[in-house]
């Protein structure tokens, strides 16, 4: 299993440059290192877009809150 495998959340920030936007793409366990990655990074005034998507698979893909909960 890769490191990223191993992380629950995925972002994908996207950044203004002169010849067009550019994606970085970083894997956090937590929402709180998410702060590092904005305050550390790229000038945020050059961001464009932050998408935090999941990134586990504990459960069937489409699965609903109350099939979780009853699982």
């Amino acid at each position: 299993m890769t490191e990223e495998a191993d992380k629950r959340w995925k972002v994908t920030i996207t950044y203004r440059y002169d010849d067009g936007p550019r994606k970085t793409v970083s894997f956090i366990e937590e929402i709180a290192e998410l702060e590092d990655i904005i305050e550390h990074g790229l000038d945020w005034n050059a961001m464009v877009d932050c998408r935090i998507t999941y990134n586990g698979a504990n459960y069937p893909e489409g699965s609903t809150v109350e099939q979780i909960a009853a699982a």
